[in-house]
């Protein structure tokens, strides 16, 4: 089944916007895998509106705004929309421009790709790198998710129990009850699917600039930490003292080093086991991504800090549910163990052997 790309041209010229129709309408002619339905906004407020609504998925987008005998010309109009799209919707933009200086600092091929106005033979080609990225597709599926799960539980349950949920009279509490619902459904979804890479770990970068359990913090002195104080004091605004746990490059660990040195299977499992898949003990393993290094954390080295102090440090992403979780579990486990002396064995096995014997 073919994949429906919706592409919308923001282009004053009207000759200009037919060349480009026809260059990308001719490109995906007899693709297998993407067909590209093309439309046309000759006004950019037009054109933005209609990203705004959700109906295109690319945008290819001009950057001057010609001068007309009502409208002054605007080198910048096509900029503006842009980041007028930022802040309303996700869809991948191919500027294409006779100005590109003016747009070249947004370039994040393939998601924001700049082409000059004899470029327009790569229009198709950067229309088909956005597509394959995936991200439009990804957007697509998740709101898909999110109007499926909000349909079926405002129908199959708030509906016929309106009077319920509404009894104290604010019908505005309905939305904490649907987005409960859709932060439980989605987090099943997300639990079911594959999570080994490390982007999954993280919600980068950190969500809030209230501090939570599971933030990756780096400090001033370019340290990393980790804060460990449970959500509930962060939510409540009681917070006075702050529980860190300090985060060392993983080529500083002992079993990391001997792995290194003697590059043999016996210290990887040592590594594996004690530190990268350790959900207990006294290590646990912050895979690298983006700005975060291979990082240990050391359940033993921990400290607490006061809230002025965990200010000027940069939360540079938090952990995800269940890690975050998970860490806090780990943690309590590690510094509450109690030590108990080790049983003889070799006298149990002597009386289990003789009373083998006798029987």
């Amino acid at each position: 089944m073919k994949q429906v790309v919706r592409v919308l041209i923001i282009e004053d010229q009207a000759r200009e916007a037919a060349d480009a129709q026809r260059e990308i309408t001719d490109a995906f002619e007899g693709n297998e895998e993407i067909e590209v339905l093309v439309s046309l906004a000759s006004d950019f407020d037009d054109g933005f509106t209609r990203v705004r609504n959700g109906e295109s998925d690319v945008v290819v987008l001009d950057v001057r705004r010609e001068a007309t005998a009502s409208v002054p010309e605007d080198d910048t109009a096509g900029h503006a929309t842009y980041l007028d799209i930022k802040k309303a919707r996700f869809a991948p933009v191919v500027f294409w421009t006779a100005l590109p200086e003016k747009v070249i600092d947004e370039e994040m091929p393939p998601l924001v790709t700049v082409l000059t106005k004899e470029d327009i033979e790569q229009l198709p080609v950067a229309i088909t790198a956005a597509v394959e990225s995936r991200a439009v597709a990804t957007i697509n599926e998740i709101e898909q998710q999110v109007a499926d799960v909000l349909t079926e539980h405002m129908w199959n349950e708030l509906a016929p129990n309106w009077a319920e949920y509404t009894a104290d009279g604010d019908a505005a509490d309905i939305s904490q009850v649907l987005l409960s619902r859709l932060a439980r459904i989605l987090d099943d979804k997300r639990e079911q699917a594959n999570a080994s890479h490390p982007s999954h770990r993280y919600v980068y970068p950190s969500p809030s600039a209230h501090r939570a359990p599971g933030d990756i913090l780096r400090a001033t002195d370019e340290t990393w930490w980790v804060t460990l104080t449970p959500a509930c004091d962060f939510a409540q605004d009681k917070v006075k003292f702050v529980l860190i746990a300090k985060a060392d490059p993983l080529e500083t660990n002992a079993r990391y080093q001997a792995w290194a040195e003697k590059r043999s299977n016996g210290a990887w499992k040592e590594l594996e086991r004690n530190v990268l898949r350790a959900t207990q003990g006294r290590y646990y393993y912050l895979p690298a991504f983006r700005d975060i290094p291979d990082l240990v954390l050391d359940l033993e080295n921990v400290r607490t800090i006061t809230v002025d102090e965990l200010e000027p440090m940069e939360a540079v992403a938090s952990l995800v549910s269940p890690f975050a979780e998970a860490l806090l579990v780990q943690h309590s486990q590690f510094r509450g163990r109690i030590g108990v002396p080790d049983l003889n064995a070799g006298l149990v096995q002597a009386r289990l052997l003789s009373s083998s014997a006798a029987d």
